[in-house]
């Protein structure tokens, strides 16, 4: 499953439902999941345009280096998870 495509993720909600689409993607999102700072889990994503990053829980900001990552996530409101 390629879950940085949004076609593929549309075909795979619509094949299997919204409750077990969600399912797996939890279950993918726990997988990349490399940290827990501050309460938010720091997960690897990739970016056609930047390559690998790592992403600051549900907050839509991702950095290229953990430690920016890091220092991040201790900067802001913890999270709950």
């Amino acid at each position: 499953m390629n879950w940085n495509d949004p076609a593929a993720r549309l075909a795979l909600i619509e094949q299997v439902g919204v409750d077990e689409y969600n399912r797996r993607i939890k279950d993918h999102f726990d997988e990349m999941t490399v940290s827990v700072v501050n309460g938010h889990a720091i997960r690897i994503v990739d970016s056609s345009r930047f390559g690998q990053l790592f992403l600051v829980g549900d907050t839509g900001i991702a950095f290229a280096k953990f430690e920016q990552t890091e220092k991040h996530a201790n900067s802001i409101e913890a999270g709950n998870t």
